[in-house]
C-alpha cells in the first residue's frame, strides 16, 4: 500500500483523493493573501500579476512487500502563473533531490501534471516541482560554513516570526561599503542554495574574492520568509501575509509581516550599495529575466555607476526578458526595491534565473554577484592588482 500525505516540513497540497489503483490526484494548498493585495491585483492586472498556489511537494511512503508503481496527479489552479508548473519535477530519493525522468511525466498545458514513480518496500520519496530545502538543514548549512572557515563569516538574527523561526543572515566583515544577497521571500522560488554558493565562493581564497571581500561587505540572506517555506507556501508566510510586497507598510509605520520588518530594519543598518534577489524556477523554457531600477531613481553623479554596473550584467546572457522597474508601475512602492532605492539609492536588481540543474542555478548565481561586484568596485580597482606571490612547492 501507498500512503500519500504533504504533512511534513516544505510539505505543499491540499485534498488528496485516490483516482484508481496506486494512483492519486493532488490539489493545491489553499493559498489565502490579504484584502489589500487581492485588490491592488485586480484592479491593476486584471487578478494576475503575482503568482500563488504554485507549489507543490507531497511525501510517499510504501508498506507494501514489494515494488510499487505509483501515480501521482499535480492539479494546476488559474494563479499558478504562465509557465510554472511546467517540468522538470523532481524526486527525492536516497538523501538527494534528481530529476524526475521525461517518461514518467505527463505535463498537460495549464492543467496538471502526472508523475509515474516505483516505491521499494519501506521506501520513503517525495516529489516536488522544485529542490526544496528544509529551514533547518539551511540552518545548519549556515552554522556549517561559519564554523569552517575561520572567522570569515558571522550570522546575525534579524529578527523573530511568529512561528518564533530565525531570520537570519551571513555576514562578511564590515566595510565601507554593502553588498546585500537574498533569495526571494517567495518560497515556490527556493532559492536558498544559490545564496549559500555564493557564500562558498567568497571562501575560494582566489585573488578576485580575496580582493573583493577587502573591498566590500558581503551580506547574504538564504531564507527570509521561513515560515512560508515551512508551510509549503508559494508567496505567504505562515499567517497569510505577503512579506514580499509589503515593505510601503513598514516605511510608512504601518502594520507589517514580522518578515518585512526584520528586513527593512536590516537594511536600515546596512544601507547596501547594491541588492540582488535571486527567484529560481529549475526551468530552461524561458530567458533569464532581470529587472533592473530605471535610471530615474538616481542623482545625476550616480548615473555613471548604474550604467557601468547594468551594462556588465546585461553582458552576462546572449538573450534576456528585461522589464525596468520605474516609479510609474503598479505596487512599486510595496516591494524592497523601490524603497531601497530610494531612501539609500541601493542599485537593486530582481534576478530570475532559469537553468535546469541546482548546479547550473548556483553557478550563474556567483557569475551574477561576482559580474556587479566586479564593475561596482569600478575600472580603477579593476586595475589594481596585487603583485602575484609564487612560492615552491
Amino acid at each position: 500500500m501507498i500512503h500519500i500525505d504533504a504533512d511534513f516540513e516544505c510539505g505543499s497540497g491540499g485534498e488528496i483523493c485516490k483516482i484508481g489503483e496506486s494512483a492519486y490526484a493532488v490539489e493545491p494548498k489553499p493559498e489565502l493573501v490579504p484584502d489589500w493585495f487581492l485588490k491592488a491585483l485586480d484592479q491593476h492586472f486584471g487578478g494576475a500579476g503575482v503568482p500563488r498556489e504554485y507549489a507543490f511537494h507531497v511525501r510517499l511512503r510504501s508498506s507494501a512487500s514489494e515494488p510499487l508503481q505509483c501515480s501521482v496527479r499535480c492539479i494546476f489552479t488559474q494563479t499558478s502563473g504562465k509557465g510554472y508548473m511546467a517540468p522538470p519535477y523532481w524526486m527525492y530519493q536516497g538523501g538527494r533531490w534528481r530529476p524526475v525522468a521525461d517518461e514518467q511525466t505527463k505535463y498537460v498545458e495549464h492543467e496538471y501534471v502526472d508523475l509515474t514513480v516505483t516505491v521499494s518496500p519501506g521506501e520513503v520519496i517525495r516529489l516536488a516541482n522544485k529542490p526544496y530545502v528544509s529551514t533547518i538543514q539551511m540552518q545548519e548549512d549556515m552554522q556549517d560554513l561559519v564554523s569552517m572557515t575561520d572567522g570569515l563569516f558571522s550570522i546575525r538574527e534579524l529578527g523573530r516570526t511568529e512561528e518564533n523561526r530565525s531570520i537570519l543572515a551571513l555576514e562578511t566583515e564590515p566595510r565601507d561599503e554593502t553588498i546585500l544577497v537574498g533569495a526571494t521571500m517567495q518560497p515556490a522560488e527556493p532559492a536558498a542554495h544559490p545564496v549559500m554558493a555564493v557564500a562558498h565562493w567568497l571562501t575560494d581564497r582566489s585573488m578576485l574574492t580575496q580582493r573583493l571581500l577587502a573591498r566590500f561587505q558581503f551580506c547574504l540572506i538564504p531564507m527570509p520568509n521561513p515560515d512560508g517555506t515551512a508551510h509549503g507556501r508559494s508567496v505567504t508566510n505562515a499567517v497569510g501575509e505577503v512579506p514580499m510586497f509589503s515593505f510601503g507598510h513598514v516605511v510608512r509605520g504601518e502594520p507589517a509581516p514580522a518578515e518585512s520588518v526584520a528586513l527593512w530594519r536590516y537594511a536600515e543598518q546596512i544601507k547596501p550599495a547594491a541588492y540582488m534577489e535571486f527567484h529560481t524556477h529549475y526551468q530552461n523554457n524561458r530567458f533569464h529575466k532581470l529587472n533592473p531600477m530605471s535610471i530615474d531613481w538616481f542623482p545625476e553623479s550616480m548615473h555613471e555607476r548604474v550604467h557601468r554596473v547594468e551594462d556588465a550584467l546585461m553582458h552576462i546572457n546572449a538573450a534576456w526578458r528585461v522589464t525596468p522597474l520605474t516609479p510609474d508601475l503598479p505596487l512599486i512602492e510595496c516591494g524592497k526595491f523601490a524603497n531601497l532605492t530610494a531612501q539609500y539609492h541601493t542599485l537593486s536588481y530582481c534576478y530570475q534565473i532559469y537553468t535546469i540543474t541546482e548546479e547550473a542555478t548556483c553557478a550563474h548565481a556567483v557569475t551574477v554577484v561576482s559580474t556587479l561586484a566586479q564593475a561596482l568596485a569600478g575600472p580603477d580597482w579593476a586595475a589594481d592588482l596585487p603583485e602575484v606571490r609564487i612560492e615552491r612547492g
